[in-house]
């Protein structure tokens, strides 16, 4: 027990550091990629605000070396030439760039290929913008940049193209932010480069995710450590327990041999006498007391271990259910059997054997008078299922959860004259869970009490 709750606590402790170094890396980066699209769309609105040049005092058509940004150089009429009468340009048109929100992302095959063709990112910035010019065809007119050192004639045909392509007024390629506005002049692409906050990006969340990953490493050992201090304390007592029941256990066999022997002489001497029946009564159950105890204390000990072998599921059920027979008869009550032939089971036969006398002396203990008890067992899968079900009254929900535990009755027969020491389901409990079973109970009022063991 104190092992399944070290753990338990261990599991939950790991859990939850996990949980929280996730949360915080999702968080950290999140809020990194919220800032950068913030700033970029904010560098897009004053760019498309200004005719495609930053609201400075020097204007990028100077720092490109080129003149007059008021209009766009003329429309080439083949490739690497351009005319001289920009007047054909036509307007925007909004069929080629319908509404999208500025969040939403172009292709991804888009994004790989403009990254694999722009390798420059070492020294582009979030400062670095170019302007691009199209006709209503999406051809490429002109174009200006604060870098343009960084950029081709071909880098931005394609890059125009693609966004011409991706059918959106404004969003993200890539690491490309861009926007399409009109004016008089025609289809005006502003694009801000933000490769190199990208990269920066990915190297926070590296670092945030090997951070994480050490904290975590380093605080779950330093959580691992303290649970075991705290748990110390605890699973020294328990020990103390289990060696002191042991110890009780076997000192009372000795007083209660003696007085069973006494007694037995003095019935002998004396015939027939009613208190000393009622010693030996209270001898007997004291000793059936002491042997579950002294089980209990074994498998707490681990000296009793399940030797698990295959053996007849079936044949074992009824070396212990016949034997039931004649006393549910006695007791004017009904038994049934639904045990098909030739079951087969991987455990302790002895085991089994013990744990179904214990749910039949239940059965048989708790059922109404002139109810009925019905033992099943069948194969589902590769488990083996124990129902043992009988008629009376229900077991409160709030007891069934500890029906199991030790010395535990419901309170409704503490009073009452049905014998035991509520130690005979924690026993059958052990049993189950000795090989890696499970048990559970159902009861309601009118509908009987059915104890279920899956092993």
């Amino acid at each position: 027990m104190i092992r399944r709750l070290r753990r338990r606590m261990i599991a939950i402790v790991l859990v939850g550091l996990l949980l929280v170094s996730a949360g915080l890396v999702f968080a950290i980066n999140w809020m990194n990629l919220r800032d950068l699209n913030a700033q970029a769309r904010e560098v897009l609105e004053q760019l498309a605000q200004n005719g495609g040049e930053r609201p400075t005092g020097r204007s990028s058509r100077e720092i490109a070396g080129r003149t007059d940004v008021s209009t766009p150089p003329p429309k080439p009429t083949s490739t690497g030439e351009r005319s001289k009468d920009a007047s054909d340009i036509s307007f925007y048109d909004d069929r080629a760039f319908p509404d999208a929100p500025s969040s939403e992302l172009g292709p991804p095959q888009i994004g790989s290929r403009l990254s694999q063709r722009m390798d420059s990112a070492s020294v582009a910035s979030l400062s670095n913008f170019y302007t691009i010019w199209l006709d209503d065809n999406g051809a490429l007119i002109n174009w200006v940049s604060d870098r343009s050192d960084l950029y081709s004639d071909d880098e931005i045909a394609a890059i125009a193209q693609e966004i011409f392509q991706s059918g959106k007024s404004s969003g993200r390629i890539g690491a490309q932010y861009f926007r399409c506005v009109r004016d008089a002049r025609g289809i005006m692409l502003v694009v801000v480069d933000a490769r190199v906050e990208a990269q920066n990006a990915r190297g926070v969340l590296k670092w945030t995710l090997w951070i994480a990953a050490i904290a975590d490493i380093l605080l779950s050992l330093g959580a691992i450590w303290l649970i075991h201090r705290l748990i110390r304390p605890v699973d020294e007592a328990f020990e103390r327990q289990k060696q002191f029941v042991w110890d009780a256990s076997h000192e009372l066999k000795t007083p209660l041999a003696v007085i069973s022997a006494n007694a037995q002489l003095l019935e002998a001497d004396l015939g027939d006498n009613e208190e000393l029946g009622y010693i030996r009564s209270e001898v007997d159950r004291s000793d059936k007391l002491i042997q579950s105890l002294l089980t209990l204390a074994r498998m707490d000990k681990g000296s009793v271990k399940a030797e698990l072998k295959r053996f007849d599921l079936s044949h074992a059920a009824y070396s212990v259910l016949l034997p039931f027979e004649s006393t549910v008869f006695e007791a004017g009550k009904t038994l049934e059997m639904d045990i098909p032939e030739g079951i087969q089971c991987v455990g302790d036969e002895e085991m089994i054997k013990q744990l179904l006398v214990i749910l039949m002396s239940n059965a048989l203990k708790y059922s109404d008078e002139g109810g009925s008890i019905r033992t099943r067992i069948f194969a589902k899968g590769d488990k083996r299922i124990i129902e043992v079900f009988n008629t009376g009254l229900a077991i409160p929900k709030e007891a069934q959860a500890k029906i199991f535990d030790r010395f535990y009755r419901v309170d409704s027969s503490h009073n009452s004259e049905i014998p035991g020491s509520g130690l005979g389901l924690a026993i059958a409990k052990s049993i189950v869970e000795a090989h890696k079973g499970k048990i559970t109970v159902e009861s309601a009022e009118g509908s009987g009490t059915t104890f279920a063991v899956a092993l």
